[in-house]
């Protein structure tokens, strides 16, 4: 049973489960304080039994179309109410009232999943007059005790029972759990059962329980029966890996097997058919990515209160996220369609649903049992009307896909509505992200992230406009592979224009990035190393040094979005840790700032935030004209620019005297005295990146500090222009 997952969200969850319906339906509650309502039936007058959880079963004492409805003690049984167990379902006999029984599911006391039948008295019913006619052998998991049940035309009967939290049951084909079961009313295998022989007992020659009909299940809380197709539908809860698990609509065929385990939160294609061929692929299959979900399955509207449109559609929910969706399946049983009924996202509204059973009722009605009814969070009985208007009915409006990876994102919206009065109704879509609306029933529009959208779709008709869905549109963070040119004052060589590599032909550059244990931890974490042969280019394209680029939020810069280490070369160019490819980012969002930093140089950062919407960004900060934030943030080298050096403290400000000045930072690395003194090895204050910390003589790394502060006075500072 699926319900139990609710018990342990935080109440914030609460507004997921909140929805409303398509313009002219809408949801009334026919019966309120029920203590964990797990299923229900209908008795012929009109009136309803349902059952809780805990065991009991209550009788409304009228029939529900008259109100007010209370409900009345019908029944009492004692059941295993622990975790997941208990009362889980019950059903009318097809032979009622003439042979007035009473189908039961539930779990005992002595640890058993047990189908039973009991005989109706009219308001009340006999606990004494129980009648077995199938159970499993004792269960030892907390869970899964499946439901999805069906009387077949033929005087049989489809029992699935869960995996009793125990994933290789699935597929041991000698144990009831995990299983789609079809027996008699006496729990015997009938023979044309795909496992049955006439090998005596309950196993057939191959050690096959003769009962199996379908096998690979993990948890079958709820299935229907059409009564016009004959196709027996299964929904079955996934498994609790909220990245890999999904959820599943199985369609009943003689010796199926749906995969659990193997085809369950792996064993999936993208679009969550199982890789194995052996396997029977889900009808309609959705996954978690990340959230909680619980399906519902679910039933198939053959009513006539409803527009013509929804005749035939199968219905499904879920109990974890509260919406209702639809699908239509062709002749062959394959989806051929499907839409959401009742979501708070599409429609607004603040009907609260946990739906434990979605079942038709008298009057051609969808009726569903609420397990917590907020605020009061007691069960309840709702009921989905249906009031014509003449406004235009909207039927259906989806997008083909609501979540993909950017930049672009391009989505087919499809909608179908009716108008009342006889006339073609319009459609309007409006879209989030600024571009202009497009008309139309079928449409398609073109999402630049990251980020997230919506997609408005109004109808129109002769006398009135409604909002018909509001869908949301999710473009994940893509790579962006990162073009930058930037260069280093302390290295540059201004007669070739390129830095020197003395660090590399030194075999001095680490192996492992060196901005972890300077503070500066990259989004990845620290340890990020270099690629086989990254230090095996010569020439223009050398390495130099480790640089860092950062991804900075567009309206507070100083927020850091993602931050990736790389290599720049002679020349450069920002690579990544191979030494020659480009340097991949993942854009967080639409827009953001870049600042591109090093060990002992003053970072940049640039004017405005850049568009992010792309696969490839190039920014050439050698360039005079690329604008930067700040004041003077790079030096000016003849026709190009470089990053200011001399930031031996990494503090953010290049000094030559005062507290935690960049000279003394020399000189502490030479070891004080003599001041002639020199230290060799990939060492912060080595300012000119030679490989040596020199306090005096040629390329000494004293006077690279004195230039960036400008020369003249000892006393003058140069800032980092970031905040």
């Amino acid at each position: 049973m699926p319900f139990l997952r609710s018990i342990l969200l935080p109440l914030a969850l609460a507004a997921l489960c909140a929805h409303a319906q398509p313009p002219g339906f809408s949801v009334t509650t026919i019966a309120t304080g029920i203590n964990a309502p797990t299923a229900a039936a209908f008795l012929p007058d009109g009136r309803m039994l349902v059952a809780q959880k805990d065991g009991h079963i209550r009788i409304s004492t009228t029939p529900v179309d008259q109100a007010p409805v209370t409900l009345a003690t019908y029944l009492v049984l004692p059941v295993d109410n622990s975790a997941e167990h208990g009362l889980v379902g019950l059903w009318l006999s097809p032979y009622f009232p003439t042979d007035s029984l009473l189908f039961v599911y539930r779990s005992t006391g002595d640890q058993r999943n047990r189908l039973s039948t009991f005989k109706h008295l009219g308001s009340t019913a006999l606990a004494s007059s129980e009648t077995l006619v199938w159970e499993t052998p004792v269960y030892t998991g907390c869970c899964h005790t499946g439901g999805a049940f069906a009387f077949l035309p033929d005087s049989t009967i489809l029992l699935a029972v869960g995996d009793d939290y125990t994933p290789a049951n699935g597929q041991d084909m000698a144990s009831a759990f995990g299983k789609l079961h079809r027996f008699r009313w006496d729990g015997t295998a009938p023979a044309d059962n795909p496992f049955a022989d006439t090998t005596a007992g309950p196993l057939n020659a191959d050690g096959v329980l003769k009962t199996i009909y379908c096998s690979g299940l993990r948890n079958p809380f709820r299935g229907h029966l059409d009564p016009v197709t004959g196709r027996f539908l299964i929904g079955t809860v996934g498994a609790n890996n909220h990245a890999q698990a999904w959820e599943d609509v199985h369609l009943a065929a003689p010796g199926a097997n749906f995969g659990w385990p193997l085809c369950g939160e792996f064993g999936r294609l993208p679009d969550g058919t199982c890789d194995d061929p052996a396997f029977t692929d889900p009808l309609i299959t959705y996954p978690h990515l990340g959230l909680g979900a619980a399906i519902t399955g679910g039933a198939t509207y053959r009513g006539s209160n409803y527009p013509a449109a929804w005749h035939g559609r199968y219905f499904y929910g879920d109990f974890i996220r509260g919406w209702v969706k639809w699908a239509e399946l062709d002749a062959l049983g394959a989806v051929v369609a499907q839409g959401t009924f009742m979501d708070t996202t599409l429609y607004g509204g603040t009907q609260a649903n946990f739906c434990t059973q979605l079942i038709p009722g008298p009057g051609g009605d969808l009726f569903y049992l609420s397990y917590y009814d907020i605020p009061s969070f007691t069960g309840a009985v709702k009921r989905i009307v249906h009031t014509p208007t003449a406004e235009p009915q909207c039927v259906n409006a989806q997008a083909d896909i609501t979540l993909g990876t950017g930049p672009q994102l391009t989505v087919t919206f499809t909608a179908q509505a009716v108008d009342p009065l006889g006339g073609t109704p319009s459609y309007a879509w409006t879209w989030s992200d600024g571009l202009p609306g497009t008309p139309g029933d079928s449409v398609q529009h073109t999402f630049t992230g990251p980020g997230a959208f919506v997609a408005e779709l109004h109808v129109a008709n002769a006398v009135d406009t409604v909002l018909c869905a509001s869908i949301p549109i999710t473009v994940l963070p893509h790579a962006v592979a990162m073009d930058v040119d930037l260069l280093l004052d302390g290295p540059f060589d201004p007669l070739t224009g390129w830095m020197r590599d003395d660090l590399r032909v030194q075999g001095l550059i680490p192996e492992s990035e060196p901005y972890s244990a300077l503070g500066l931890t990259p989004t990845a974490g620290p340890g990020a190393t270099l690629l086989p042969g990254a230090l095996g280019n010569t020439g223009p394209e050398a390495v130099v040094d480790w640089v860092l680029l950062e991804l900075r939020d567009a309206t507070d810069p100083a927020l850091v979005l993602d931050r990736v280490p790389g290599l720049v070369q002679r020349n450069g160019q920002v690579v990544s840790l191979d030494g020659v490819s480009p340097l991949m980012m993942t854009a967080p969002v639409r827009f953001a700032h870049l600042a591109v930093r090093h060990r002992n140089h003053l970072g940049v950062l640039t004017a405005a935030p850049l568009d992010l919407g792309t696969t490839t960004l190039a920014l050439d900060l050698r360039e005079p004209a690329t604008p930067c934030a700040g004041t003077d943030a790079r030096r000016a080298r003849a026709t190009l620019r470089t990053l200011w050096a001399g930031n031996a403290t990494l503090d953010g400000l290049v000094s030559y005297v005062g507290a935690d000045n960049d000279r003394d930072a020399v000189l502490v690395s030479i070891g004080g005295t003599p001041p002639t003194a020199v230290s060799a090895g990939y060492l912060q204050a080595d300012v000119n990146l030679d490989g040596l910390v020199k306090y005096t003589g040629a390329r000494n790394d004293r006077d690279q500090v004195l230039v960036t502060i400008g020369g003249l006075s000892p006393t003058a500072v140069r800032p980092e222009q970031l905040p």
